[in-house]
């Protein structure tokens, strides 16, 4: 897991010169919404990127997690299927469904069954290198090829490229410094329930967060934002004492966080702080929010790596989500 993380800035190159290399034709009809597929590791990647382009595209876009999808799904559909093993069997039923509603399909994979079903229906697809055990800890891939099949249906524009490559330039240049930001980090959280908070509008990213405290900290976290925490969850911030007393609170921010939100986490920071510790707080660091996004999840990624060997567990294997799969493998 110490070698995946470090490795992130190479994942990022290494996916852009994979997505540049892609030919995928543009839709033969109109493209109205868009559905993104994609479980765990590949479905937060998902996630992302549909927090990135919001305001940005001009359509609907969702993400489906499960085996089900939406109605409005059609001819006018672009529907991406991302599955890093290519074997994610809610994955795979999604795409069945979308095969017979004849919507416009770019899988997004490193083999597998997935990998199958696009060439045996002759599917656009971008293929990931494969071989890892790891899903979650190929984010890079997930984002870039996610944004690139985007870019190569006409739906965003090309931004994104430069501000990847400028993003890897500030992350090797910051590493020393990310990763002793994350280790001291970690040595705060450990032996608390940590409770991320943050603008609405980056709820993927703490949830991408909490997803790297459970999998690699074998750690419970918890998630919400604001402001909608402060029509409900706010009130809960009185018992039990004893529970508030171990949390800690963590706030995620960006330079694009709604200025009134900003205000919000500021007047709330007394009562969080009143019940149980210090808050933490991560700043963002890049020029644009993708950059920002970038520095996020490098940060945390350490943080959650760091944060393993204070609770003195291997960060790589999640073997209760192995179990799960090997006892469903047997009811099919």
């Amino acid at each position: 897991m110490k070698k995946l993380i470090e490795g992130f800035t190479r994942q990022l190159t290494d996916a852009l010169r994979i997505g540049e290399a892609v030919d995928l034709v543009r839709p033969g009809s109109d493209i109205r919404n868009i559905l993104v597929s994609g479980m765990g590791g590949s479905g937060i990647g998902a996630n992302l990127i549909e927090s990135l382009t919001f305001g940005r595209i001009p359509i609907p876009m969702m993400v489906n997690k499960g085996y089900n999808i939406p109605q409005f799904v059609g001819p006018h559909t672009l529907f991406i299927a991302c599955s890093y093993s290519g074997d994610t069997e809610e994955t795979l039923s999604a795409i069945q469904k979308a095969l017979l509603k004849r919507a416009h399909i770019i899988c997004i994979t490193s083999g597998g069954k997935v990998l199958e079903v696009a060439k045996e229906y002759n599917l656009h697809y971008i293929q990931m290198p494969a071989g890892s055990s790891s899903p979650r800890a190929m984010l890079g891939y997930a984002m870039i090829s996610l944004l690139y099949a985007l870019y190569h249906t006409n739906l965003i524009g090309g931004a994104f490229i430069k501000e990847t490559e400028n993003a890897v330039e500030y992350l090797d240049r910051g590493e020393k410094a990310i990763q002793a930001q994350a280790e001291l980090i970690a040595k705060k959280i450990h032996g608390k329930f940590p409770i991320i908070y943050c603008d609405g509008r980056l709820e993927a990213m703490a949830v991408r967060f909490q997803n790297q405290l459970n999998e690699n900290a074998k750690h419970f976290a918890h998630v919400n934002t604001f402001p909608e925490m402060n029509h409900n969850e706010i009130v809960g911030w009185e018992n039990p004492g004893q529970v508030l007393s171990q949390c800690q609170v963590i706030y995620l921010y960006t330079d694009h966080d709604h200025v009134r939100v900003e205000k919000r986490m500021e007047l709330c920071r007394d009562i969080f702080e009143k019940k149980s510790n210090p808050i933490i707080d991560i700043v963002a660091e890049g020029a644009s929010l993708l950059e920002q996004y970038y520095h996020l999840i490098h940060l945390t990624d350490w943080i959650s790596y760091y944060l393993a060997i204070e609770n003195k567990v291997d960060p790589d294997p999640v073997e209760v989500i192995t179990y799960l799969k090997g006892e469903l493998e047997k009811i099919k």
